[in-house]
């Protein structure tokens, strides 16, 4: 009987190990190895947060002639190598240019930066992380980086609260950027407060050229992210006139699982639509 716990045991030890090793393989954050990567920090005059930034540079990456189109990653400590090798594969798959993958880290807390109104003591910083990325980190993007200075020339991609910044920001400041990849967006924060503020600005917005990609779970909760990732996007559909726009629906997948699936597609349309 001793020996049948104890060999009882030992299984349930080693399946234990095998989960733990399993779970942690799963975190593990994918490298960027087709290209150079640069790293440097700022620190935002807005807010006194110092930001880690990451620039993924293409392979072929040639400053002297020419200019590059950027893509901005919010969450970029966890998804900067993921979003930087598919930009890789999918631009070669396309025969396309490559651009520059620039990777915010985390100031004080993400849930300060990429939230726009003041609910807690943890949230509201939306407009200065907007005003840091606007009158800092572009402009050193393009004055040591090569960038492109058109406004069509960069994208915003944002998960969650990332993908709420990103519709922010297409709101409030459409000049910054002149593509969006809006990822399971928490439109759901301060009672939708990002649909008001889409038909605040729709007035002015609504003509301006730009390329929206919107992707989201099929099974994330429908009335607090389905139902306003929706009416954001029929809004867009309906009302803006010299939008490329797009909408995926990622089957049986939740909040997390859908994100990588989604930055792939986004990224897919992306390049193709540009």
């Amino acid at each position: 009987m001793k020996k049948k716990i104890v060999l009882i045991k030992s299984i349930r030890s080693a399946s234990g190990v095998i989960l733990l090793l399993f779970l942690l393989s799963s975190c593990t954050k994918e490298l960027f190895n087709s290209g150079i990567t640069k790293e440097f920090t700022l620190q935002s005059s807005a807010s006194g947060a110092t930001y880690n930034i990451q620039v993924g540079l293409p392979y072929n990456y040639n400053p002297g002639t020419e200019k590059y189109e950027t893509i901005y990653v919010l969450d970029g400590k966890e998804i900067f190598g993921f979003v930087a090798n598919r930009c890789r594969e999918i631009s070669d798959n396309y025969g396309v240019k490559n651009v520059l993958v620039v990777s915010i880290g985390y100031g004080k807390d993400r849930s300060i930066d990429y939230t726009p109104t003041k609910i807690s003591s943890i949230t509201g910083g939306a407009p200065q992380f907007l005003n840091f990325i606007k009158t800092q980190l572009i402009p050193k993007m393009e004055q040591d980086y090569h960038a492109d200075t058109s406004r069509e020339s960069r994208v915003i991609l944002g998960h969650s609260y990332g993908g709420l910044f990103g519709g922010y920001a297409f709101c409030v400041n459409n000049k910054v950027f002149g593509n969006y990849l809006i990822l399971s967006p928490s439109f759901w924060f301060d009672n939708q407060v990002a649909l008001q503020m889409e038909r605040d600005n729709r007035a002015t917005n609504r003509n301006r050229k730009q390329l929206v990609f919107m992707g989201i779970g099929e099974n994330e909760e429908t009335d607090r992210m389905l139902a306003p990732f929706e009416t954001f996007y029929q809004s867009l559909r309906i009302n803006y006139t010299n939008i490329k726009l797009e909408k995926n629906i990622e089957k049986n997948q939740n909040h997390m699982s859908s994100r990588n699936p989604n930055i792939i597609r986004g990224l897919e349309y992306y390049f193709q639509n540009r």
